[in-house]
């Protein structure tokens, strides 16, 4: 298994970019493949905070889980960080059972993922 690197300090000058998941949709390996492109564009030129809307994902499967963790990969190596929001029992259950929280979490909602952000830069 990849090590992951721990998440950055980021101040207000990164940009941030926010990415939504289909309404109603499954977290499988064709939904992470559909997000990897605009994770990977978005990092390409250094450190961005990519948001990811989770609050449709009705159903989760091991290869979405280890999907998003890639995408998570993906942002911190490049000097930013993906931070998932929204409130999905189906994606809280899998974090839960996986013990997650040790390399992530779910934020509550786009405010709060983007207001660490800012109660960080001061």
């Amino acid at each position: 298994m990849a090590a992951f690197v721990s998440a950055p300090d980021l101040t207000l000058t990164h940009p941030v970019t926010s990415i939504d998941l289909p309404s109603g949709g499954r977290l499988d390996a064709a939904a992470v493949l559909s997000l990897r492109e605009p994770v990977s564009s978005a990092v390409a030129d250094g450190p961005v905070l990519v948001l990811l809307d989770v609050s449709g994902v009705d159903g989760v499967s091991p290869s979405g889980v280890a999907g998003l963790l890639d995408l998570l990969r993906v942002a911190r190596s490049r000097g930013g960080d993906l931070r998932i929001f929204g409130a999905s029992a189906a994606l809280q259950h899998a974090f839960t059972a996986l013990r997650l929280d040790a390399v992530t979490r779910i934020y509550g909602g786009h405010d709060e993922a983007r207001g660490l952000l800012a109660s960080q830069a001061s």
